[in-house]
């Protein structure tokens, strides 16, 4: 069989997604695959050709299946289980980056380090910078270590298993930023299955969504300098209710929205 007549199979699968697969199974760039339409493909390749299809139209993840994904322009590897790196996230890169200068040396801590892409971005776009991270889940702190020696920064990323600044006491940083879990608990049902294989721990924040914040807002204070702040994802609709519980604490906290016009982020300061 040809990979034009693999690409042409129907399937309720998006041609890019397929494009994608085919690519990951030819160890070939997606913008290739067209070049090799009328190549004849194994037997073997058909087949897992067609079982990865199958998955797909079950609600698997394709980046489960290809075990990679980007992130602000590079490459980590992912694995189920682990939050999957969303564009939406790369806003709260950048509102890090325009806070801290090229040149400046500063350290940061990130709280649920996931597959790592967070911490590695800084570090990669910030030469001078270190990064602390952790992460409930030693799978995904095994995670972060291979994609931090895949980028060539695991000397400037220091990870532990561990809950919120546990692993960190007695330390204070440049900033803090997390994407934590902030769906409520309710919602949990009705997630799509693919999703639900990213894990609750990574996606769940408790009967209101927003616990994590209430116990961060509380916490955060003692593992800042002075002129440090804080950068968080946050749900599409938490940032009103978000700004009140860090004023509360004696924050000042500013919310911006992403492209989609939603909450996305919201950064914090000392007052």
């Amino acid at each position: 069989m040809k990979v034009q007549e693999l690409l042409k199979r129907p399937s309720k699968v998006s041609l890019r997604d397929r494009e994608l697969l085919l690519a990951h199974l030819l160890k070939v760039k997606v913008g290739e695959v067209y070049l090799l339409l009328d190549r004849h493909v194994s037997k073997e390749m058909e087949e897992e050709y067609m079982r990865s299809l199958s998955l797909l139209e079950e609600g698997y993840p394709l980046q489960y299946l290809l075990g990679e994904w980007d992130f602000y322009g590079r490459t980590f590897r992912v694995e189920e289980g682990v939050l999957i790196p969303r564009p939406e996230t790369e806003l709260l890169v950048e509102k890090v980056l325009e806070k801290v200068p090229p040149n400046k040396e500063a350290v940061g801590f990130e709280i649920g380090v996931g597959t790592g892409c967070i911490s590695i971005t800084l570090l990669l776009e910030r030469p001078k910078l270190i990064m602390y991270a952790d992460d409930l889940q030693e799978k995904a702190v095994h995670l972060a270590e291979t994609n931090a020696r895949l980028h060539k920064v695991e000397d400037r990323l220091f990870l532990k298993v561990g809950d919120m600044f546990e692993p960190v006491k007695g330390m204070v940083f440049d900033f803090v930023i997390s994407n934590p879990p902030y769906i409520p608990q309710k919602e949990w049902a009705g997630l799509p299955k693919g999703v639900k294989l990213e894990g609750k721990v990574s996606l769940i924040g408790g009967e209101k969504g927003y616990e994590f914040y209430e116990r961060f807002a509380k916490e955060v204070g003692k593992f800042l300098k002075e002129d440090g702040f804080f950068a968080l994802e946050i749900g599409h609709d938490q940032g009103k209710i978000l700004e009140d519980i860090f004023s509360q604490e004696g924050f000042f906290a500013q919310v911006y929205k992403d492209y989609a016009g939603q909450d996305r982020v919201i950064l914090g300061w000392k007052r």
